[in-house]
């Protein structure tokens, strides 16, 4: 019995390692170029996964390859680094390369139910059915909620310097801002974490990512049959729970009482409650839920992340701060002094700076399409790919190519000057992504970190202090998202 239970246990084991080689030699078989893996991502503490792909793409460049086969795990992948082909895949092709190939637990995990990690046709019908909410109509109405916080920012800097003797950690102070404006617009609520740092929405922003473990959503995402039936959750019950609850207690008090407000939610909230025509998709509370959980999760950490760095960059670029400081004073003077959205809109410089910092520093350094439908690329060897092959878009190597951008590690915005910007591939600034899938609050997040840098610049002075690093270091196990894996500190001085 031991030895027929050995003889099969040998024989299970030889068929696996015929599999995994066969597997593994996906692209080898059809002659496509490649590039070593070997040590291409590890689960280390060592450097973020944007860096091997970084590596991996400047190594393409030199060998002249548009694309080179790699794997994700066992998974087959292609990593792109002709912009022409990424074209093809994010606008001209997008209904072959729809998705983004991430797990969703449509049963238990009402989280994962948001528009980053949907995809088929319940992404389409809800993407439609949101898009109208962030128009330049809708941020117009949002941005007086906005302002109110920042000015509240700017009361809460003014005491935390006297209290700590000049020197902040910008992140954390950024961090409890975004979450204050994201709180009041998503659900409606006054977080008040600019006052109280460890307040419940503050505390919870922070676990949405740091409790998400990489490992298990990338297996989950390539095995989703298998993870399905585990009833995998993406989210924790703390985070479901937490977040189903304000979405829930929030919508039925305004109901009940008939409350409404000009935030997100509350657009949410008219969306569900709307005569809808047969066959057109309506909006449930699991719905609210997990788009307003998007918005919060996404919004608060990308913006504040850029707030952040474009602050640490500033600080270290003192000629680039005093010219971003006198747009903003310039534009103000033409307004009378009042901040409003059309004065921020004027405010050129501003918006270079954050589009430099995003560029510099995309808080998503790399994303991934996934290909449903058979596609022949024209005039690339005539490469085809099969449904289920994962496709990598390396952003963060794409916006630090000196081909695209001249010294991509000196901090300049005039990367983003008129002239400059014209004369590149659209495909070469991709931080909100490009085509059907491109960051739907793009126009929001743009408008609170462009106003959040005004009022900053307006009323104080970055500079280096003795804690300040001489470059960030993002944390490795965050693989969705460039963050800081310190605080980023600063000496901060009152005008």
């Amino acid at each position: 019995m031991v030895s027929l239970t050995l003889q099969i246990f040998i024989l299970l084991l030889i068929i696996l390692i015929i599999w995994l080689r066969f597997q593994l030699s996906y692209w080898q078989r059809r002659k496509a170029p490649t590039v070593p893996t070997t040590g291409l991502y590890k689960l280390t503490n060592r450097e973020h996964i944007a860096y091997s792909y970084q590596r991996a793409y400047q190594r393409m460049r030199r060998e002249n390859k548009g694309y080179a086969g790699i794997y994700t795990l066992i998974v087959p992948t292609l990593l792109i680094a002709d912009l022409d082909m990424l074209k093809l895949i994010l606008v001209t092709e997008f209904e072959r390369f729809p998705d983004r190939g991430f797990f969703v637990n449509y049963k238990s995990d009402p989280l994962s139910k948001n528009m980053a990690r949907l995809h088929g046709e319940l992404w389409r019908k809800i993407r439609t059915k949101i898009t109208p909410t962030f128009t330049a109509a809708r941020m117009r109405q949002m941005f007086d909620n906005v302002e109110m916080i920042g000015r509240h920012f700017i009361r809460v800097m003014e005491k935390e310097i006297g209290r700590h003797n000049q020197e902040l950690d910008v992140r954390d102070l950024c961090a409890r801002f975004t979450t204050d404006v994201i709180g009041n617009v998503a659900f409606g609520l006054d977080c008040n974490s600019l006052e109280d740092p460890h307040t419940e929405f503050r505390t919870m922003g922070d676990k949405t990512f740091s409790d998400v473990n990489p490992l298990w959503d990338m297996l989950a995402s390539h095995f989703p049959k298998l993870f399905t039936w585990l009833d995998y959750k993406v989210s924790t019950p703390e985070l479901i729970s937490f977040y189903s609850r304000i979405v829930r207690n929030t919508v039925a008090y305004r109901e009940l009482n008939g409350v409404r407000r000009n935030d997100f939610l509350q657009l949410l909230i008219d969306l569900k409650n709307q005569p809808h025509q047969e066959g057109e998709y309506q909006l449930g509370m699991d719905d609210l839920i997990a788009q307003s959980f998007a918005f919060f999760s996404a919004g608060f950490e990308t913006s504040s992340s850029t707030m952040a760095y474009a602050l640490f960059e500033l600080a270290k670029n003192p000629q680039v701060q005093e010219k971003a400081r006198q747009n903003v004073v310039e534009v103000l003077e033409r307004y009378q002094g009042e901040l409003s959205y059309d004065s921020l809109n004027e405010m050129s410089y501003i918006r270079q700076v954050v589009q430099e910092t995003l560029r510099k520093h995309p808080p998503v350094p790399s994303t991934k399409r996934v290909c449903r439908h058979p596609y022949t690329f024209p005039d690339k060897q005539s490469l085809s790919v099969e449904p289920d092959v994962q496709i990598i878009i390396p952003i963060y190597a794409i916006h630090h190519d000196p081909e695209y951008y001249s010294q991509p590690e000196c901090f300049r915005p005039e990367h983003f000057s008129s002239e400059e910007r014209n004369q590149r591939h659209p495909m070469a600034y991709l931080p909100f992504g490009a085509g059907p899938r491109i960051c739907i609050a793009e126009r929001f997040g743009m408008m609170q970190t462009m106003m959040g840098l005004a009022l900053l610049l307006k009323n104080f002075k970055f500079l280096p202090c003795t804690r300040t690093a001489e470059r960030l270091n993002f944390d490795p196990m965050n693989v969705f998202v460039f963050s800081s894996k310190a605080g980023i500190y600063l000496r901060v001085v009152k005008i």
